[in-house]
């Protein structure tokens, strides 16, 4: 069995997602649209953001399909079957 690297979770409320975009100094970049949905390559907008991970340093963005949800969620899980993760330079 392979030990998982643990990383704490904070949740983003809603109300406080320009604060989040703001805080990890993207929010210039999203005002742009230049922040991407790892899973569909869409446009991320204070919208339709739906969730971010860390990922071998990188910040992976989700939009609110749910499609590219479940295949997100699949991939952070570690899942090898259906998924594809765009490479976007958002981070």
């Amino acid at each position: 069995m392979t030990r998982r690297e643990k990383e704490v979770i904070r949740a983003i409320y809603h109300k406080n997602v320009a604060d989040f975009f703001e805080t990890v100094g993207l929010s210039e970049k999203l005002a742009r649209g230049e922040i991407c949905c790892s899973i569909c390559g869409g446009i991320i907008t204070l919208g339709n953001f739906r969730a971010v991970a860390r990922k071998s340093g990188e910040l992976l963005f989700c939009c609110d399909k749910e499609s590219c949800i479940h295949e997100f969620v699949s991939h952070l899980r570690g899942d090898k079957a259906g998924y594809r993760i765009w490479k976007h330079s958002s981070s």
